[in-house]
């Protein structure tokens, strides 16, 4: 062999060795890009069946407490349409290494039990004993299946990954049939939609243009930042002018440190403020910063506010108060106050809700009496306390009720139920959510 040739013959050599090479590099990239883009899809779609089985569990608890035909089949409705999502999102998943096999089964039966429960009370016909138990079983399985996959959530939010086989249940879950004489009634319900159920009174107001402030005069600029000032206690020539926001709501935006105060251009109502630094500690109760935020309500000119709802997170308790007058409670007129539990300033505020909504009201006369009220509330629950109350409904309008604040005797929880005090209707069914941390609804 002469030189050449086996200078030939290593050149060769070399170029096929690094054609090689350079095709396992591109095939080692592609591979680690399409496991990223596996990755992705999973976390989403594990996220997305975490949040259907949620609002799954949230709808069948609701179906427990209701006594209304229009309330059941509408909460029906949203099993069927949740249930489904649910299931799409499980077809994106490795479900045998999850070990979420079962959670399908589960996911079937609610639907099928959610068609015949809705066509029961299309129809108008009662639900019986029996029925009521199939819904808390299948109530029980909802909530063991929430809690695996809030636990899977909780592990790939901490860095574990879905492909490389760190993230999977505590183990499969045995889901035992329910009787199965319902299915021959089960029928698909026409034209079912396709958002998912609405939620708290304060989403259903926010489209609105407000009344109050569109009546109101209008403010300067340099007026507006004078409200800014007194509202954070700041002194005016730390307060600057920084943006128009021009929202359904036009206000000024000004800055002040770490504060920023959003005044409306029409009556200089504070509509938001918002501190952007971290809260260290908690010296404060949580009864101490609820009745911080109805006196930091009357100072900034909302007067006639009581605390409905609370809850503490990073040592900031958010209080929910609604607009009384009367003995009648508006949800509609909702602001939502941040307290530092650190020394009980004001840190956030929320008044867009009232500010859309607000306006001045006569007392309804009520038709049904406190009793017949009552006797409308489901028999499965315990009623504790009642209240006159107004709620915003999904048209835009607002309906005077009784809220029984109640008991299940199923599950124990406390569920808020509104009955209508002109025709009697159970409008809605609210559950509360109570904790060390406060209480909530959903």
């Amino acid at each position: 062999m002469t030189k050449r040739t086996y200078v030939r013959i290593v050149s060769y050599i070399g170029f096929i060795l690094a054609l090689v090479i350079a095709a396992m590099i591109i095939s080692t990239s592609s591979l680690k890009t399409y496991k990223g883009e596996l990755e992705v899809s999973y976390r989403q779609s594990l996220s997305e069946l975490n949040e259907c089985l949620n609002k799954i569990d949230t709808d069948i608890t609701k179906s427990l407490y209701s006594n209304s035909y229009g309330e059941i089949y509408d909460l029906s409705r949203d099993l069927y349409a949740l249930c489904g999502t649910a299931k799409n999102a499980m077809s994106r998943l490795p479900v045998s290494q999850l070990e979420l096999n079962n959670a399908y089964k589960f996911l079937s039966q609610c639907s099928d039990y959610a068609q015949y429960i809705g066509k029961k009370a299309e129809k108008g016909e009662e639900i019986t004993d029996e029925e009521h138990n199939n819904l808390k079983a299948l109530l029980t399985y909802a909530q063991k299946f929430c809690n695996s996959t809030d636990e899977m959530v909780a592990t790939m939010n901490a860095g574990a990954k879905i492909t490389e086989n760190q993230v999977k249940s505590g183990g499969e879950i045995n889901v035992f049939a329910l009787s199965n004489s319902f299915s021959r009634e089960a029928k698909t319900f026409d034209d079912f939609p396709t958002l998912l159920y609405d939620g708290p009174f304060s989403d259903q107001v926010l489209n609105r243009n407000s009344k109050l402030v569109s009546e109101s005069e209008v403010y300067t600029k340099e007026e507006c930042r004078e409200i800014a000032a007194k509202a954070i206690d700041a002194n005016i020539n730390a307060v600057s002018y920084e943006t128009d926001d021009k929202s359904k709501i036009p206000c000024f935006t000004f800055k002040c440190g770490r504060y920023t105060i959003m005044v409306t251009k029409q009556g200089g109502y504070i509509k938001e403020i918002v501190y952007s630094g971290l809260i260290n500690s908690s010296n404060i109760s949580q009864d101490n910063a609820c009745n911080l935020a109805s006196s930091a309500l009357k100072e900034l000119g909302y007067g006639d506010m009581e605390v409905c709802y609370y809850e503490t997170n990073n040592n900031i308790c958010t209080v929910n108060c609604a607009y009384t007058k009367d003995g009648v409670r508006y949800y509609g007129d909702l602001i939502k106050v941040g307290i530092s539990m650190a020394d009980g300033e004001v840190v956030s505020l929320d008044a867009a809700t009232y500010l859309t909504n607000h306006y001045a009201r006569e007392k309804q006369e009520v038709t049904l009496s406190e009793s017949e009220a009552k006797a409308k509330v489901s028999k499965y629950l315990t009623v504790e306390s009642v209240r006159l109350c107004t709620i915003p409904k999904e048209s835009g309008n607002e309906v005077q009720c009784y809220e029984f604040t109640c008991k299940s005797k199923d599950t124990g929880e406390n569920a808020l139920v509104y009955i209508n005090t002109q025709s009697g209707f159970e409008e809605d069914i609210m559950i509360m959510l109570q904790s060390d941390n406060g209480t909530m609804v959903k």
